[in-house]
């Protein structure tokens, strides 16, 4: 009798799908796994077995480096490499962003689930690539290609790279445009298509490429750089499997998922304290000025995000996002599984950031969606999602706080922090070199973490631990600028008992092109409405927003040797240090023509502060003072702390009797300015009932009422409404 599957036994990819979740249902442990004895029974072994596959995964990820072209790859390392079992569930993943544990597995289960292997086949050396969000991707530049690894012709497993490319088609600048509105205006979109076997490209796919994208040599290369990692790693896995044997690979693999789900839960029971949790992110989308779609109504809208954490005693997590307002025909939306991918990428950093996230990191958890809702839209295949990551970054942002909210109360303070995302520029046009080029240009620089319990925060990115923006000169080389610096911005703090790091401010001159236009990449999500990332009393911190300056007498003060701007300093008196027009968006701007000498700035954010301001030390505010990260400005009226400058030793000096003086009259003035919690409560009542809020907000609230009864029920509750009350 001849197999019918490619599978274990003969099964067909299908029924062990099934059979892994039924048993996952039935037992609570993955694939039925209820004694990990295997790994636990030579633990030495064990560690060998995962470290060669991390070994693996790692050396793969620096052989696809070395061949690509992109410098998202070759400088900020903007990708990442997965093994996973044949039913796709992530076994171990490689360093770099690891948005994508659940994710690309989620593309091999759809894989599955559509009976490709009867009605496509799956080959040894097969080659697929897929970038679709309505499947689970967080959007089309997230580029995944795949290739199945075979033993003795069965199937026993895949391995999975995934790169972020610079232009994929889209038809607005670069691979993250705002003014993108629905499905067709997002780019080229693979749906899980084969495009080679035999470990080779086929050259129809190469000419698809060639023809649809204006930078189609480094997709290529890309594509090449992430097969050959991709072999690479399947190669060391056949010598796993020559060294360990077949059925130590196949049992050890499911066992390190379940350890892990296992780790997970014990984690989470030692380091939270169990309890509701809650929390909100206000989105907001510009597109009123967007060049979108003519069936689009162009405004500007709010969506709001309740975030509610349920912490079991058992150890289990539920984030439920009742309450969240609907979809729009803008690339903001999010599909579920992506909400699953912004998860992953906060789970590295702050629970399972012990090399060992894989599947099993994500198994305790469960994520309610609203259908309707920005984070679930009812047609997903209709859609944009450029910008997906607008949507979650800041509210993950903010959910990493309520974390370390649980973490603080019982005790662990390193782990807690808070995040925001940043904002930046992106270009189209022509390149130094004549070429008509997409450019998301390095990137919206270095951002910054929130402070923790225990100390100021650093630079910080909450999609990847391993942040580097790369070298200024290599970014130059793909696009028509001039970098004039990258200096810390002192005023995108958070402030407080410890302040959060500080955002890297890039400041681009435009040299050498005959036609470019500029527009925002990134920062549409909180650019009006601070989010709440303080915590215990911390500040958030300030708005985002990006600048165009153009001097009067540019060439004139470049002959002369005049100083131009290499900072933005305090933003009130930044006007009247530029000798020309200055520009501020305080969203993300619709394309600009811009040119010879026009420089852009992009002033991003940080974390949240923790703890108050007027109780840091005095010690730490000399030490900003004197290594030139704090003005004396911020000092007395932020941190109130009194100190003068020593010409003589060029350090600063403090005066504790005046800092005490200070903080006094603060607490003073804080009592005086403020009010009962239950005349507010009466004020802001007031203020509901008559509707005397922003247009926007009422859009926004009627968004979410229309959607959440639950959310009506208790936002009516709350401000002892009437039973009919609505906007």
């Amino acid at each position: 009798m001849q197999d019918k599957g490619i599978g274990e036994s003969g099964k067909t990819l299908k029924q062990m799908k099934e059979e892994s979740e039924r048993l996952l249902r039935e037992t609570g442990c993955y694939a039925g796994i209820t004694d990990p004895s295997l790994l636990r029974g030579d633990p030495v072994k064990a560690e060998l077995f995962h470290s060669r596959i991390m070994a693996a995964l790692i050396s793969g990820r620096e052989t696809c480096k070395m061949i690509s072209a992109s410098p998202y790859v070759r400088e900020v390392a903007e990708l990442c490499l997965g093994l996973y079992t044949p039913e796709g569930d992530n076994i171990a993943q490689s360093t770099g962003i690891q948005i994508h544990i659940r994710l690309m597995g989620d593309h091999i289960k759809w894989m599955i689930e559509k009976d490709y292997e009867e009605e496509v086949g799956i080959e040894d050396g097969d080659l697929f690539i897929t970038n679709d969000p309505a499947i689970a991707n967080m959007h089309p530049a997230d580029v995944y290609d795949i290739l199945p690894i075979f033993w003795e012709g069965k199937l026993i497993g895949w391995v999975c790279t995934v790169i972020m490319e610079m232009d994929i088609g889209a038809v607005s600048p670069s691979c993250m445009p705002s003014a993108n509105a629905e499905r067709a205006t997002d780019g080229l979109r693979f749906t899980c298509e084969k495009i080679g076997s035999k470990d080779q490209l086929r050259r129809d796919f190469e000419y698809r490429i060639e023809h649809n994208l204006d930078f189609p040599d480094m997709f290529i290369l890309d594509r090449k750089g992430a097969i050959a990692a991709n072999i690479r790693v399947r190669e060391e896995v056949k010598k796993l499997i020559g060294e360990f044997g077949l059925d130590y690979y196949r049992r050890a693999g499911g066992e390190l998922i379940e350890d892990e789900r296992r780790n997970q839960l014990a984690r989470l029971r030692q380091r939270t304290v169990p309890g509701r949790y809650r929390d909100v992110s206000a989105v907001e989308l510009y597109m009123a000025e967007q060049p979108v779609s003519w069936f689009v109504d162009k405004k500007d809208v709010i969506r709001l995000i309740p975030i509610q954490m349920d912490i079991l005693p058992s150890g289990r997590v539920v984030l439920d996002f009742e309450g969240t307002g609907e979809w729009g025909w803008h690339s903001f939306n999010v599909p579920p599984k992506s909400v699953w991918g912004a998860l992953s990428i906060c789970l590295v950093q702050i629970l399972s950031y012990d090399g060992r996230g894989n599947l099993g990191s994500l198994l305790p958890f469960e994520i309610k969606s609203p259908l309707g809702s920005l984070l679930n839209p009812n047609e997903p295949r209709l859609l944009a999602f450029s910008n997906s990551w607008v949507s979650v970054l800041d509210t993950f942002g903010i959910w990493v706080g309520m974390l370390g909210t649980a973490f603080y109360l019982r005790g662990f303070r390193e782990e807690t922090f808070s995040y925001r995302s940043g904002g930046g520029w992106q270009y189209y046009g022509f390149d130094q070199l004549g070429n008509k080029r997409p450019m998301l240009v390095g990137g919206p620089g270095a951002m910054a973490a929130g402070a923790t319990g225990v100390c100021d925060g650093l630079a910080g990115w909450l999609a990847t631990p391993e942040v580097d923006t790369g070298n200024e000169e290599v970014w130059e080389l793909f696009a028509p600028y001039l970098c004039m610096s990258r200096r810390l911005d002192l005023y995108s703090t958070g402030y407080g008992k410890f302040r959060s790091g500080f955002q890297v401010i890039p400041i681009h001159m435009i040299h050498g092109t005959k036609g470019l236009f500029a527009t925002g990449a990134l920062g549409c999500g909180n650019d009006g409405i601070i989010p709440n990332v303080g915590m215990f009393g911390g500040y958030p911190s300030g708005r985002r927003a990006t600048m165009l300056l153009r001097y009067h007498n540019l060439q004139e003060l470049i002959t002369g040797r005049q100083p131009l701007v290499h900072e933005i300093g305090h933003p009130a008196e930044f006007r009247n240090r530029v000798p020309g027009e200055v520009t501020f968006f305080t969203h993300v701007p619709p394309p600009i023509e811009v040119g010879e000498g026009d420089v852009l700035l992009s002033a991003s954010t940080s974390g949240g502060g923790l703890g108050d301001p007027i109780e840091r030390g005095p010690a730490l505010v000399k030490s900003d003072l004197d290594n030139g990260l704090t003005t004396e400005d911020i000092a007395r009226n932020i941190y109130c702390v009194a100190a003068s400058f020593d010409s003589k030793s060029e350090t600063w000096a403090l005066d504790y009797p005046a800092t005490e003086d200070l903080r006094q009259a603060k607490r003073r003035e804080r009592l005086a300015r403020g009010q009962p919690t239950k005349q507010w409560w009466e004020k802001a009542r007031k203020r509901v009932m008559t509707k005397d809020i922003d247009d926007k907000l009422v859009e926004m609230y009627q968004s979410s009422m229309k959607l959440s009864q639950t959310f009506a029920a208790e936002y009516r509750d709350f401000w002892a409404l009437p039973d009919d009350f609505n906007f």
